[in-house]
């Protein structure tokens, strides 16, 4: 599977990274994602077939500011994140992308919903402390997506296939 995702400025990356360290259980031997927001997924997709049909889009867009403010979670994955508030770059971008890559789609049309990951994972037993620990170290967020992404994705195990950074 790939991932399409935007990679964030340092100031926010390294937010998030903190924020992540201290969520993280003691036990836990699963590593942690680079601090991004996911875009598009898509399977059997060869990456440089992205690239070339992506790589237009990021030379002529200008990296797209985002704010989090609110913390969400999801049970499916029992993952923690923010709840990133769509704005028109963001909005436009996405679109952008989703058209350009539209022959590798597949298929699923799931509403986006633009959020930075923090942990997932997350035994029952910890939702409600990790969820009010969350709630006294987190305000809000203000950075900006300064590159876009592919991952490829097998199991736990995340590789980065290709980044282009946006035009500043």
């Amino acid at each position: 599977m790939q991932l399409l995702v935007l990679r964030l400025d340092y100031r926010s990356s390294t937010t998030i990274e903190n924020l992540q360290r201290q969520l993280r259980q003691p036990n836990s031997k699963l590593a942690l994602q680079l601090p991004h927001i996911p875009l598009l997924i898509f399977e059997k997709t060869a990456p440089h077939h992205l690239k070339a049909a992506l790589e237009p889009i990021a030379q002529k867009t200008a990296p797209p500011s985002f704010h989090a403010s609110d913390i969400g979670f999801s049970k499916d994955g029992a993952r923690f994140y923010l709840q990133v508030h769509p704005n028109e770059a963001l909005g436009e971008l996405y679109s952008s992308l989703k058209l350009a890559a539209h022959e590798y789609s597949n298929g699923a049309d799931v509403q986006w919903q633009p959020h930075v990951p923090l942990i997932g994972k997350v035994p029952a037993p910890f939702w409600g402390p990790l969820f009010a620990r969350l709630a006294l170290e987190f305000d809000h967020l203000d950075g900006t997506a300064v590159a876009l992404e592919c991952w490829s994705v097998i199991g736990d195990r995340t590789t980065i296939e290709w980044s282009l950074f946006l035009k500043s």
